[in-house]
């Protein structure tokens, strides 16, 4: 059977420099008047709706009226996001490029785990020319808890490859977060250090395997295939 690999995006295959935050700060200030609206909030291993939930409340536009207002800012958040993008430039991180090609001809199906919004995950893969690379995943448009979209990329990539039964999973990851909802998931982790966590940190939390990034494609390609 082939594998499924689900990779996280930030800090795991690109960095963005804070697009992301950025585009959420202005979206909020336009829709609700409110600037620099998630500054103290954490943003690692966490998913989009979760984040956006915790602003929103944490500034009184919760309760009753959250999924209207949830609504609005996931598309105010989406308008400027190609700008962020564009101003902050950003880079792909050590590796990943040469991995994916690495993929290409491998029995393995090649999809996403990440917090992102489906559409969020799409303009931040397609600013660097990643996002075909990718035959789906789990998003964070409908689940604020982590396990549970990479439930949902699982069974996406499954449904994709024609595949029965319980499929052999690792996820990539930059967090511990990452490494729990893969082991939640059923899945095997991949901790990848280009984020604010250490291979130790990685390895302590849980992870089955951990590399200080994906330069060493013969390696990732050993882990990742056997």
């Amino acid at each position: 059977m082939p594998r499924i690999l689900l990779f996280d995006i930030d800090l795991t295959m690109v960095k963005t420099q804070g697009a992301g935050r950025t585009a959420m700060d202005a979206g909020f200030s336009r829709e609700f008047g409110v600037d620099q609206a998630t500054e103290g909030i954490h943003f690692d291993g966490r998913t989009d709706r979760g984040i956006f939930a915790e602003v929103l409340e944490r500034h009184g536009f919760g309760g009753a009226d959250l999924v209207p207002n949830l609504q609005r800012f996931v598309e105010a958040y989406l308008e400027f996001l190609p700008g962020t993008l564009a101003e902050k430039g950003g880079e792909v991180l050590p590796g990943v490029e040469a991995l994916l090609d690495a993929l290409v001809p491998a029995d393995a199906l090649v999809g996403l785990a990440t917090g992102n919004l489906r559409r969020g995950a799409a303009l931040k893969l397609g600013h660097f020319g990643l996002w075909e690379r990718f035959a789906g995943g789990g998003f964070g448009d409908d689940h604020s808890i982590r396990a549970e979209l990479v439930r949902a990329g699982i069974a996406e990539l499954a449904a994709h490859g024609g595949l029965s039964g319980e499929p052999d999973v690792i996820v990539l990851g930059d967090t511990p977060l990452d490494i729990e909802a893969a082991h939640l998931a059923g899945a095997k982790a991949l901790g990848v250090a280009t984020g604010r966590f250490s291979v130790a940190e990685l390895l302590e939390s849980g992870a089955d395997f951990a590399l200080p990034d994906l330069s060493d494609t013969p390696r990732a390609l050993y882990l990742l295939l056997g």
